[in-house]
Parts: C-alpha cells; sequence; structure tokens
C-alpha cells in the first residue's frame, strides 16, 4: 500500500513538472510573440509634409510668417485647461483635445517653456520636471548649436494618447507646421510639437525615458528646420532629425540603424516611411557630420534654401568642404559594409560606436554571395543605393571580395551585370557608368588589414596576395591602380595615394590632355613599380620624387578657385616632362 502511494506521489510530481514546463513554455512563446510584434516609433512629421507644402503654397505668406511668430505669447500657467487641435493619421482628420499646463518655466532666450497633458492622461510631476530639465540643458543648447536658433517665441510641449489608426509602427511624435501660422483653421497659433503618452498599444513606450527625449529632440528638429527650410526634401529633414537625436546624447536609434542594415538596399533620397528609410538617411547624415565639418556643415545645411542634393553641396561649399553629395555617397557605401577606422585614414568608417547593436555598420547584409566559379549575375540598384555582392572561396590571403555597384542617380534605378572566374578573381563587369559606379573590398579569414579599390572598371583582376588591377576605364571616374605611388607607400590605401587617386579622377580623366597624361602613365608605370618594389633605396627616392605632385594635388583639391589653371597647367606640364624624358 506504502509502494502504491509513493508511485502515485511521483507520478504526480512528474506530472506537475511536465505541466510547469509548458506553461513556461507557452509564456516564453506569448513573449517572444509580443517582442516581434512590438510596434516601433515613428516620426509622424513626414505624413504631414504635402498639406504642409500645399499651405505654403496656398498662403504665400513665408516672409510675414516669422514676423508673426515673433508676437506669438501663450500667456500659458499651470492648472489651465487649453482646447488644442490633433491630427488623428488613422482617419487623416482634425479633431480637438482639451490638455491641462502641468508647468511653465523660463528659458534663456527670455521666452517660456510650457508642458501640457491631455487630460485623462496620466505623467507624474517628476516626470515632466525631468522632461523640461533635459529641454532646457540639452535639447535647446545642443540643436541651437548645430542647427541654428529656434524662432523667438514660447514653446509648447504637448503629451497625448497621439491617434495613429494602429499598425506595425505608432506615430511617437510630430511637428505640424500649421500651428506656426495665425488665422487659418486647425491652427493652435503657437509654437510646439506633439509627443505621445505611454499606452498598453505601445509596448516599451515610456514618458520621459531616454527613447521618449530622442524623439522629443528629432521633433523639435522639424520645427526649427521649418522655420529655416520649409520646402526641404523629406530625406533630408528626417537624417537631420535622427541625428538631432543622437548630437543630444540619447544614441542610436538601433530598430532604424537594423532595418537599414538588413535591407541596404534602400533608397537614401526616395522616401517610403519605412524603418530602413529612418535608418538610412541618419546615418548618411551621422557619418557626414562626422567627416565634412561638423556642426559647421549640419548648420549650413538647414539654413541653405537649396533642395535636397543641391542644397547639401551648396552647404558643403559654403562650409569650405571640396567635395559634392556624390564624393561622400561613395565612401559612405563602403564604409557601411566595412566601418574599418585603420585603413585610408579612417575614411571608410564611423568615428561612433554602434556597440551593442549586431546589425549595424560593418555588418549589413549580403545582397548575393557566391562560392564557386566560373560565376555570373545581374541585378539593379535603386537611386543612391548600394548592394553588395560577395565572393569567397577564393584560396588566398585575402579570399573575400565584395563587390559593390551603387548609383549616383536622383531618377530611377539601374542595372548592372557580372561574371567571375578564379584566378585569383577576373570580375568583368557591365553597367558602370557616369551615374552608377563599382567598387569592390578585399577582405580576409586569417584578418589581414582590408583594402578597397574606390573605383572598379569593366574588367578587374583581384589578386589573393591583396590589390586590384583594371583595364577598360574612360572618361571621368574611371579607375586603374597607382601602381607607383602604391609601391613606394607601401599601400594603395595609404593617404599620399588616395590623394594622387582622388586628384586624378576628379581633374586628369576629365579633359583630354590629362587623359594623355594617364594613359601614358598606365602603359610604363607597371614594370617601373617591380623594380621599385625590390629596392628599398628606390622606394624612399620615389617618394621625395612623388612629393612635389601630392602637395599639389592636395593644394588643388582644396583650393580650386585660387589655384585655377595656372597650378594644374604646371602639374601637366612637369608630367608631360617626365613621360618625354622616359621616353627619350
Amino acid at each position: 500500500m506504502r509502494e502504491k502511494r509513493k508511485f502515485r506521489i511521483r507520478k504526480s510530481l512528474r506530472f506537475l513538472v511536465v505541466l510547469l514546463s509548458l506553461i513556461g513554455l507557452f509564456i516564453g512563446s506569448i513573449d517572444e510573440l509580443q517582442a516581434k510584434s512590438q510596434r516601433e516609433p515613428i516620426s509622424g512629421t513626414p505624413m504631414l509634409r504635402q498639406q504642409r507644402l500645399q499651405l505654403l503654397r496656398d498662403l504665400h505668406r513665408i516672409p510675414a510668417l516669422r514676423v508673426q511668430k515673433d508676437i506669438l505669447n501663450n500667456g500659458d500657467f499651470v492648472g489651465r485647461v487649453v482646447s488644442f487641435w490633433a491630427y488623428n493619421f488613422g482617419t487623416e482628420t482634425y479633431y480637438q483635445t482639451s490638455a491641462t499646463c502641468q508647468s511653465v518655466i523660463a528659458l534663456s532666450t527670455g521666452h517660456n517653456l510650457s508642458t501640457f497633458v491631455e487630460n485623462g492622461q496620466s505623467v507624474s510631476p517628476d516626470t515632466v520636471t525631468r522632461i523640461q530639465g533635459q529641454f532646457v540643458n540639452t535639447i535647446l543648447p545642443t540643436e541651437t548649436t548645430y542647427f541654428g536658433s529656434p524662432p523667438a517665441g514660447d514653446f509648447t510641449i504637448l503629451i497625448l494618447d497621439i491617434q495613429d489608426g494602429g499598425g506595425a509602427t505608432f506615430v511617437s511624435g510630430y511637428f505640424d507646421s500649421r500651428n506656426e501660422f495665425l488665422g487659418i483653421p486647425n491652427s493652435n497659433a503657437r509654437h510646439m510639437v506633439y509627443m505621445t503618452s505611454s499606452s498598453p498599444n505601445r509596448p516599451g513606450w515610456t514618458v520621459g525615458d531616454t527613447t521618449f527625449l530622442g524623439t522629443l529632440a528629432h521633433e523639435y528638429f522639424h520645427f526649427i528646420h521649418h522655420s529655416y527650410d520649409p520646402f526641404e526634401e523629406t530625406w533630408v529633414d528626417e537624417g537631420l532629425a535622427g541625428l538631432a537625436r543622437f548630437v543630444c546624447g540619447y544614441g542610436h536609434r538601433e530598430s532604424h540603424v537594423s532595418a537599414f542594415a538588413s535591407a541596404p538596399g534602400t533608397s537614401l533620397t526616395f522616401w517610403q516611411d519605412n524603418l530602413e528609410n529612418y535608418g538610412a538617411t541618419y546615418l548618411f547624415m551621422l557619418f557626414l557630420k562626422e567627416h565634412y565639418g561638423g556642426s559647421t556643415t549640419t548648420k549650413s545645411i538647414v539654413s541653405n534654401h537649396g533642395i535636397g542634393i543641391d542644397g547639401i553641396n551648396s552647404a558643403l561649399s559654403q562650409s569650405g568642404q571640396n567635395v559634392t553629395v556624390n564624393d561622400i555617397f561613395k565612401n559612405w557605401v563602403i564604409a557601411n559594409y566595412l566601418n574599418n577606422s585603420s585603413i585610408s585614414g579612417g575614411a571608410y568608417a564611423y568615428t561612433d560606436s554602434f556597440s551593442g547593436i549586431s546589425s549595424a555598420p560593418g555588418n549589413f547584409q549580403n545582397t548575393d554571395s557566391k562560392s564557386t566559379y566560373p560565376t555570373s549575375g545581374n541585378g539593379s540598384v535603386d537611386q543612391y543605393a548600394a548592394s553588395y555582392i560577395r565572393f569567397t572561396g577564393l584560396s588566398g590571403t585575402y579570399d573575400t571580395f565584395i563587390l559593390v555597384p551603387y548609383s549616383l542617380s536622383h531618377s530611377e534605378s539601374q542595372s548592372y551585370n557580372y561574371s567571375a572566374q578564379v584566378g585569383s578573381l577576373i570580375l568583368n563587369i557591365t553597367g558602370i557608368s557616369d551615374t552608377m559606379g563599382m567598387a569592390g573590398i578585399q577582405m580576409g579569414s586569417s584578418s589581414p588589414t582590408p583594402e578597397v579599390a574606390s573605383t572598379l572598371c569593366a574588367q578587374n583582376s583581384a589578386s589573393t596576395g591583396g590589390g586590384v588591377s583594371s583595364s577598360g576605364c574612360s572618361g571621368a571616374g574611371s579607375g586603374g591602380g597607382c601602381f607607383i605611388a602604391s609601391v613606394a607607400y607601401g599601400s594603395p590605401q595609404a593617404q599620399e595615394v588616395v590623394i594622387l587617386r582622388e586628384f586624378r579622377d576628379r581633374y586628369l580623366v576629365t579633359n583630354l590632355p590629362g587623359r594623355t597624361l594617364v594613359s601614358y602613365y598606365y602603359a610604363w608605370s607597371p614594370m617601373v613599380a617591380r623594380v621599385i618594389s625590390q629596392h628599398e633605396s628606390l622606394k624612399t627616392l620615389t617618394r621625395i620624387t612623388l612629393y612635389p605632385a601630392v602637395v599639389l594635388s592636395q593644394v588643388i583639391m582644396r583650393n580650386p578657385r585660387e589655384t585655377g589653371l595656372f597650378t594644374l597647367s604646371i602639374f601637366l606640364l612637369w608630367g608631360w616632362i617626365l613621360i618625354t624624358r622616359r621616353k627619350g
């Protein structure tokens, strides 16, 4: 009898263990499903772009707008109940809601910051104090430094349950330019942004936390930008707004960065309101800020009235940066895949860390992968986008080669074809044009320093010992190796070699005398480079000989207007004398 009782007890215990395990698995599955289905925050501002543009066209009074802004005075006080117009993104209509003023504090500008909370929503006084403290001490001064002074006047933060219609994302905040005008329908006639409150249908969203504050910085940038350039393209506006979050100290928005890393073919300039669009535009502006002038350039972009790429190019010039968006884009698409600061003086790397984000620059998803040869393929790249085709199994120090086709067109997608065979790797490409380029990245499993061929041509031979040679090049932007300089300085990515190569692409292959000089150079330089590579003394002598060319190239590229044709003519004459003496 006792044995039967023990058996029943053991059986019951086993059943209980199994039941608890099943419950645990069930709860874990629910948690996993909730995590996967968690809605991600996005800005509602770009959804209001079309009505903003229509409003500006209808009013025809941009100059009067700034005068009106200066006389706005909200007269808010704690406990005051105000009726606000808000936008329902689900029905695309305006509605009215009431909110109570929770706090009013003075700003250094002489105006006030008021925080309202929609009636029926709950935000603690400590949270309101934290939000206002971050705005006053961080967001306002930082964004003034990076983007320019905001318009004069009091400012309002309205925290409410933003109506967005549901879906995979939710509107976490927005700026509505309609409020910047007096005497028009649905306008609150005050400087303000809308921030969403905590809600069960927005899991992970907490009023006053870092994500909330980052969104506040994002939307406040939209307010500043509108006062300078209300007609700017969405990708520029959203990219800089994403940057505002970062420079204010609220970090990267992981979901945006990861979405772009998983969809690297996303166009930089064609806005579709997806997470990857936010990631692409943010990372481009971050890369631009880090490498090309910092706050001086970002402030120029905001104040410049040019639109899109033309506007950024104008701002870069005004900031003393002798580059264009296309120049930056070429380096950026390589940096997104490589993100390695040890080569080319950090030209292909971000200076900030993406620690904790697994899918980020340096870990972008491949568009295609090849491991058996001969092989071929084709594809297309959208406007200002890139593909990454990975060739592996090359059996050498550099056993991996990444082909990077990238578009420099603001209109339509462009097609390319490629074929490859091992020998080390012989790559033939079609599709290269003035508006679509190709780059190559050599990598190795034994972790040698990566090498970048910034411009590929129709035919390319990639040695598994390092280095890429190209042929079939003609016209602007064409490639080819700087053989002698690469040998003399020890690497095709040495800073001096990069300078000479960039000078060649900008100023030599764009005209007949320059192309003639380059063609002569490619005819005899490989043989000379082989001789130089065998003697350290010749390498030293060659570096001394090349020094004037490096200095002149740098001077011309940094000061093209000041140096002008005279210096360039001296450079061409110097090269022609060397060639003539070589032939003699």
